[in-house]
């Protein structure tokens, strides 16, 4: 009885124990069993089931094909694929994953990488000039969960500094990302920006899927933005360059940071939305101002803004002015760039103390109708009782 329950036990525990499958393909102009990632992607292809294989690539030569190179399917995705460069030359190739896990280690010169819904991606020391996260059904239809950008996707900064351009297609949270130096491209689905460095954002509806980006209290190199609604547009011309450019030079996005597309542009039925959203704290005494122009964000003179002030009583708005009216707290809301960039001000107005209000006090001079402060009268009036006091005691000593 003991041995059948040994024995029992041993058959549910095997397949626990059994690890993920192994395959190493070396590949080098000579002396390799493969002397090309094109002979490495038909041996893999011939492999039925990939789910429980770890494969390994290292490339020992620089690759002198410019073929794309595509490793798993949809319906045989891998467990995982790590590729070793060894700092060899890729010659400006490109490479689709389908894998749950991807490594890729000292690759040179890789012109676009893209992961089709990969749970965890780790790139070190690589040149790569742009990444697709692509996170969809077998179907083509988005997947529905946020896809948390920190938690999937490790890149050093090496990698992230050679980096040209990110292009996203699904739902994806970023947070804490240093962007500054690339273009963010989304090309399908909603993206949530949080507390990160931006450069450029660029939407583009490739995948003719709507895409709505939300930006919240995050740093640009600069912050114009412009929404391209007609062929008229001065911005036409750079939006379609940008994209004759292989969507790897950002050097070519002049006069603007932020790139939307309005629906009669190309297809009524789809369309892009970004917003930018920037938290602000304030704190005012009663009668102070707030220039907008000089407390926010980006904001310069000569945009048009509309705003909102949930108590009225406590603040007001006048020549792009918030004048703090009496203590207490509200919501102010300011918008420009037509309701794209938003700025959300939580003010507080501070009662105000006694000398204060007394620095503020102003009396009239009956000759000449000019206002002086109080407290100079009063000083005045003080320092004059105190010399003629000294005066009249230093006579009577005399006396």
């Amino acid at each position: 009885m003991k041995r059948i329950w040994i024995l029992f036990i041993s058959l549910f525990l095997i397949p626990t124990l059994v690890n993920a499958e192994t395959l190493t393909y070396e590949v080098c102009e000579n002396g390799c069993e493969y002397s090309s990632l094109s002979d490495v992607e038909t041996a893999i292809r011939n492999i039925s089931d990939l789910s429980d294989k770890d494969i390994i690539i290292n490339v020992n030569s620089d690759i002198t094909s410019d073929y794309h190179l595509n490793i798993g399917d949809f319906d045989n995705m891998a467990n995982s694929v790590t590729i070793n460069g060894n700092n060899h030359d890729f010659n400006g190739r490109s490479i689709a994953f389908i894998s749950k896990q991807v490594e890729i280690n000292n690759c040179s010169n890789l012109r676009e990488i893209d992961f089709v819904n990969s749970a965890k991606i780790d790139l070190k020391n690589s040149n790569i000039k742009a990444i697709l996260l692509y996170y969809m059904d077998s179907n083509g239809q988005i997947k529905s969960e946020e896809i948390n950008l920190s938690e999937i996707f490790d890149i050093d900064e090496m990698s992230l500094n050679s980096l040209k351009t990110l292009l996203l297609l699904g739902n994806f949270k970023i947070e804490n990302m240093d962007l500054s130096n690339n273009v963010l491209m989304p090309i399908g689905g909603t993206i949530n920006v949080y507390n990160s460095n931006l450069n450029k954002v660029f939407n583009f509806s490739e995948a003719r899927i709507n895409i709505t980006t939300n930006i919240y209290n995050s740093k640009f190199n600069s912050l114009k933005y412009v929404n391209i609604a007609s062929e008229e547009d001065d911005a036409v011309e750079e939006y379609e360059r940008f994209l004759t450019s292989n969507l790897l030079d950002s050097s070519v996005l002049i006069s603007y940071d932020i790139y939307d597309l309005d629906k009669a542009l190309y297809n009524e039925q789809l369309g892009t939305y970004t917003t930018v959203y920037f938290d602000k704290e304030a704190k005012l005494k009663p009668s102070e101002k707030l220039n907008l122009v000089d407390y926010l964000d980006y904001y310069t003179e000569d945009k048009e803004i509309e705003y909102t002030i949930e108590d009225e009583s406590i603040a007001r708005m006048e020549n792009k002015e918030l004048t703090a009216l009496k203590e207490g707290s509200t919501k102010v809301t300011v918008t420009t760039d037509e309701g794209h960039v938003i700025y959300r001000i939580n003010l507080v107005v501070e009662k105000e103390t006694i000398p204060e209000k007394i620095d503020k006090m102003t009396i009239k001079v009956p000759i000449t109708g000019s206002k002086v402060k109080a407290w100079v009268v009063v000083v005045s009036v003080l320092l004059l009782a105190v010399i003629g006091v000294c005066s009249y005691m230093l006579i009577k000593r005399k006396k």
